[in-house]
């Protein structure tokens, strides 16, 4: 007996109509108020849709960002706001599309440049990941922001077979610096670059109640362990991680999915 085989997809696998549950924020409800009013304003749907992402209504905050460009479409940060919500649930090659749109208005803005490797890096493609990290670089002019961007840029050159230029990166940043709003970057990159225990920081990450601080810290750590040979730690951090989703959307999240998709290839590559 012959299987047929299909030929077109299934109206479920394309249109997406499950609808959420989520009572409104007031700042959502406030904007739809204003909207009312002000329904050509670009600003206010771009104020929605921050607003409903806030919600992790990640859909619904790109419908926002959507037709905001309607109104005007060379702004930049609607393309970067969208972008944002794409790679929060997995699209990364239309968010990276709407980070490029953006960079194209305006090419000096470093949340589109530190987003677009983000979605780069996710969608494994180092290469593009590796020249967006180094156009953020260029106009950092923080040790807080040097703190993410170099995170990302050393598991980018790791990835790429870099060793040495990810290890004069990571020592860019010394040990005793005041960094708050990026420590747990700040903490990674001081591993990476052997300037810090990773038994320490791994303590203070099993440490965190916060789900999504926890994913932060945990996957950067897990894999630096992977790159050690130490698979069994890693994997153990990174399923830990999958298990504490309640921030589901987070990139730490997402790096974590993607990474654990190709474990087995991932293993054979770091094997010593």
């Amino acid at each position: 007996m012959s299987t047929q085989v299909k030929t077109k997809a299934d109206k479920c696998t394309q249109i997406f109509e499950h609808t959420h549950d989520v009572a409104l924020s007031d700042k959502v409800l406030e904007m739809e108020e204003k909207l009312k009013a002000d329904p050509k304003n670009p600003d206010l749907w771009m104020q929605k849709g921050i607003a409903l992402r806030g919600q992790m209504l990640f859909r619904e905050a790109i419908e926002a960002y959507s037709i905001g460009l309607t109104y005007d479409p060379f702004h930049a940060l609607l393309y970067r706001h969208r972008g944002h919500a794409m790679v929060n649930i997995r699209r990364y090659q239309e968010g990276a599309a709407d980070f490029e749109l953006s960079l194209r208005i305006n090419p000096m803005n470093w949340d589109c440049w530190y987003h677009l490797g983000l979605a780069y890096y996710l969608m494994s493609d180092f290469e593009r990941a590796r020249y967006a990290y180094e156009r953020c670089i260029e106009i950092t002019d923080d040790d807080e922001s040097l703190s993410a961007v170099t995170d990302w840029y050393w598991l980018t050159l790791m990835n790429l077979g870099e060793f040495e230029l990810a290890q004069k990166a990571a020592l860019k940043l010394s040990k005793g610096k005041n960094i708050v709003a990026n420590k747990d970057y700040y903490q990674r990159v001081l591993v990476y670059g052997g300037q810090a225990d990773v038994k320490e920081i791994l303590d203070y990450a099993n440490s965190l109640e916060d789900d999504h601080m926890y994913a932060t810290q945990g996957f950067g750590i897990a894999f630096y362990l992977l790159t050690k040979g130490e698979f069994e730690k890693a994997h153990e951090i990174l399923i830990n991680i999958t298990k504490r989703d309640t921030t589901w959307g987070g990139f730490a999240e997402s790096a974590t999915y993607e990474l654990l998709k190709r474990w087995d290839e991932e293993c054979e590559k770091w094997k010593k």
